[in-house]
């Protein structure tokens, strides 16, 4: 608010994305009142081009794609404006980014109920959700093993919450179990790598490997 920007002068945003989408804060609104009446919304969804322009996500006929959805909660993530919805077309849990949300209306049709959606039938934990989505991407959480040196417990807190559960402690390091989304895991090992090794489960660890190895095979031998 204005009133907070002329009473803090010591705080600044240096994030050169503060606002990118002018209609974030009218994007907002319109969600928060869908949210609010229950209520779907549908809009467009947009992509970056190498122009760095926002563009429609469209099928293979050009045909720019409506997305149907049904909003549950706005969330903020790393800095970054999500919506957790119900996409029309699926029963599970999606993000999207509000910024890249264009051509939004409110429907009047109901939304569907969360606990309708899949792995959702107690409910929308948030807290529970937002740790095991660090990177918000979609799709459930799996059990995931890793070992972590001690200096970045505080660091596995920030990003998992205290839902984690730590185990055996030697030498500096401590076994650490987590339940997160196997996508979020993956980019989240790779930024944590010198610090961590993820232990199971055996599919992940593959996976893992595989990225290793790509990026590796990027910098040369």
């Amino acid at each position: 608010s204005m009133y907070f920007k002329n009473r803090i002068k010591n705080i600044k945003n240096i994030s050169k994305n503060e606002i990118d989408n002018k209609q974030l804060f009218f994007i907002i609104e319109i969600l928060d009142e869908a949210i609010s009446a229950q209520k779907k919304v549908s809009f467009n969804y947009n992509s970056y081009g190498i122009d760095k322009k926002l563009h429609p996500r469209a099928y293979n006929n050009g045909k720019v794609i409506e997305y149907i959805v049904n909003p549950y909660q706005i969330v903020i993530s790393n800095g970054r404006y999500y919506l957790i919805g119900n996409y029309e077309k699926y029963d599970d849990i999606s993000h999207y980014r509000l910024e890249r949300i264009s051509n939004i209306s409110i429907l009047d049709k109901e939304i569907k109920p969360i606990n309708k959606v899949k792995d959702q039938e107690n409910g929308l934990d948030i807290s529970k959700h937002m740790a095991e989505h660090v990177y918000m991407f979609s799709g459930e959480g799996i059990n995931v093993t890793f070992s972590a040196e001690t200096r970045i417990i505080n660091e596995i807190i920030d990003w998992f919450g205290d839902g984690v559960i730590f185990g055996k402690e030697s030498k500096g390091e401590v076994e650490v179990f987590v339940k997160v989304n196997e996508d979020s895991m993956r980019y989240w090992a790779i930024q944590y790598g010198q610090y961590i090794k993820v232990t199971s489960p055996e599919s992940l660890v593959d996976s893992i490997k595989n990225d290793i190895e790509i990026i590796r095979n990027k910098y040369g031998n």
